[in-house]
């Protein structure tokens, strides 16, 4: 039990950490190391490889250019005329005789055309010299003869068996004879197919590795599996086996591209890398297969070494950590047991002698200091909490109260069914500094009013309280909203009210008239709009904010309200609204709000420029109290 208690110690937590750690950086070392050294083994493997094939088609070439280079020399004899027929029989003949590259020559003329040369080859057979006669049905319409008359320019064949000359499968280089600018007739030089695969067989690499030559329409020529040649194609090997890789090699070989690939499918060359190359005389294509066993073979040996290593690493080095940390861990338990008693709130709980560690020494040090601080700091807290319960619930009843005096939103429209009015006000925290108020002065006039107090809290509130019971108080006496905002101007002076300013918009409806008086002090615009949803903006303010400066003189205008026109008025949290990459919506934006309004309602008209402001400040860092006021004078659609 004694064991299994000191494994949930911070020594086997170590432990698990570090092997975890250790375990996700041995592995990314041997997988990297893998990668690594896979690569590296595999560009060497190109390497070698590439060194030998190109050796091979070096060979192959060399002896093909030599039969290319004879058939060019014969073609220009041919055109010079200086030799009888019996002569150039001579002179191939030594040609056929003397060069090994050589197995048969062939002069075939087009038999549809007239001509004083025959048609013959001449080719050794049994050590004798043999020149044959050719009948146009033995020649015409084979490929040897169709491909350069009809494609006009040099080919090499394909390998075919030539039964009617030297019985053996070769491969020819055709040269087109040309007269006046038309194909009369074919050279045709032969070498055996088994000298170029003499060339390919007895490259051999490592255990397994192997050469294959195929043709330039995929005909493997020369391989280890005698079955294969002249019998299968890589693609027909590729179709029987389903291998969409060797397909794409063998496609890639029959372009004439140099590549290396490694082969996973089913097929022959499963698990193999194949390095291929073309020949550069007759577009054909070496490959060079070898297994990804062999590839790899020191590869596998390494990672076993590094392995064994890690984990030995590994080993030691858990060793190590976890007898160093039993040397902690005890005298940790000790404060382990000491912090439980503190959260339990015993903060006498006793604490060890001093120890011989240094680390040990400083933690008892600090844990006394925290026991001390901790009694300081509960009954600071105490003290503290009482006083915050106290302070927010009289914000709370601030904030009741500064929502109790603005006009409740009523369906009911006001002064006998000649005004509706709507309004909002939301506050960035508990309380605010916007308002906005209506009320009847008398039985003809109606008022209302738009402010904001510069700052927030509940010096802002108080203020707006003030401002807000002066402004409804004082409105039966001056009629004038002039004398309002210089009343009001003077008493916030007067009385030194602890803000630093507000802005006002103030304005009285005559409700028999029509005409609305108004004075703006340093307030965001007001906007009217008609019944034709079109609107104005009135953006002239008639002074400075009031509570600034005494015996502030204040201006007013007079407008011509029609009927159904909608005042929409509001504070700077509207138009100061700003998105996620700090754009203002401004008055601007504001106005394009507005362009979308139905006809004038006030409910509607307030709910949908909240909204949108709400919408365009998603996820802004930015706050601030929000008030929208909507009021329509003597709209058709409510009067009674």
């Amino acid at each position: 039990m004694q064991i299994k208690q000191e494994d949930r110690t911070i020594a086997y937590q170590i432990i698990t950490y570090i092997f975890v750690f250790l375990f996700l950086i041995f592995s990314a070392y041997l997988i990297a190391s893998r990668y690594l050294f896979s690569k590296i083994m595999t560009e060497n493997a190109q390497e070698s490889i590439s060194h030998l094939a190109h050796e091979t088609i070096s060979k192959i070439d060399g002896r093909l250019e030599i039969v290319e280079s004879l058939a060019n020399s014969l073609l220009e004899i041919l055109h010079m005329e200086t030799l009888t027929d019996a002569q150039m029989d001579e002179y191939l003949h030594n040609l056929v005789y003397k060069l090994p590259e050589i197995e048969s020559i062939t002069m075939a003329y087009d038999p549809n055309k007239p001509s004083i040369h025959r048609t013959r080859s001449i080719y050794h057979k049994n050590n004798q010299l043999v020149i044959q006669s050719l009948f146009k049905s033995d020649y015409q319409f084979l490929d040897w003869f169709q491909l350069p008359s009809v494609m006009q320019r040099k080919v090499w064949s394909e390998p075919w068996f030539d039964a009617e000359g030297s019985e053996k499968t070769v491969i020819s280089y055709c040269v087109p004879i040309f007269e006046v600018g038309k194909v009369i007739g074919v050279i045709r030089l032969d070498t055996q197919l088994s000298d170029l695969q003499s060339m390919v067989s007895p490259l051999k690499i490592k255990k397994s590795g192997y050469a294959f030559l195929i043709t330039n329409n995929g005909t493997i020529v020369t391989h280890p599996t005698d079955s294969l040649i002249m019998d299968e194609s890589i693609f027909s090997l590729a179709e029987e086996a389903k291998d969409k890789q060797l397909r794409e090699l063998g496609r890639n070989m029959i372009k004439g591209e140099v590549g290396f690939k490694h082969i996973t499918g089913s097929s022959l060359f499963q698990d193999d890398w194949i390095y291929h190359s073309p020949l550069l005389t007759n577009n054909w294509s070496l490959g060079v297969a070898i297994s990804n066993a062999d590839v790899m073979q020191d590869l596998n040996l390494i990672l076993i070494i590094q392995t064994l290593i890690s984990v030995l690493a590994f080993l030691a080095i858990s060793v190590i950590v976890y007898q160093r940390t039993l040397h902690v861990s005890r005298p940790l338990k000790t404060f382990s047991d000491i912090a439980a008693q503190i959260g339990k709130g015993d903060f006498d709980a006793k604490l060890p002698h001093q120890s011989k560690t240094y680390e040990i020494d400083r933690l008892t040090n600090a844990i006394a200091a925290m026991q001390t601080s901790l009694k300081d700091y509960i009954h600071n807290l105490e003290v503290t909490n009482n006083e915050k319960n106290r302070i927010l619930t009289e914000v709370r009843i601030a904030s009741e109260i500064q929502q109790n005096l603005i006009p409740k939103n009523s369906n009911t429209p006001l002064m006998g069914g000649l005004i509706r009015a709507y309004g909002v006000l939301e506050t960035a925290g508990e309380i605010g500094g916007d308002l906005f108020d209506y009320f009847p002065i008398g039985d003809n006039y109606f008022g209302f009013v738009v402010a904001d107090v510069a700052g927030k809290g509940i010096v802002a509130a108080m203020t707006m309280t003030i401002a807000s019971t002066f402004l409804r108080t004082n409105s039966a006496s001056y009629l004038s909203t002039s004398q309002n905002l210089e009343a009001l101007n003077n008493f916030l002076c007067h009385y030194n009210i602890e803000a630093n300013f507000v802005t006002v918009l103030i304005g009285i409806i005559d409700l028999q008239t029509g005409n609305l008086e108004y004075s703006n002090a340093g307030h965001v615009p007001m906007i009217i709009r008609k019944m034709d949803r079109s609107y104005k903006v009135y953006a002239d303010t008639h002074s400075n904010p009031v509570g600034v400066f005494e015996n502030l003189v204040i201006g007013h205008d007079n407008i011509q309200l029609d009927l159904g026109d909608e005042l929409i008025l509001f504070t700077d949290g509207i138009t100061e609204a700003m998105n996620i990459t700090e754009d203002y919506l401004g008055v601007a934006g504001l106005e394009k709000v507005i362009g979308t309004l139905g006809m004038p309602n006030p409910q509607k008209s307030a709910t949908y420029i909240l909204d949108y402001v709400h919408q365009y400040a998603t996820n802004s860092l930015h706050k601030d109290d929000i008030t929208i006021l909507c009021i329509d004078y003597k709209h058709p659609g409510h009067q009674g």
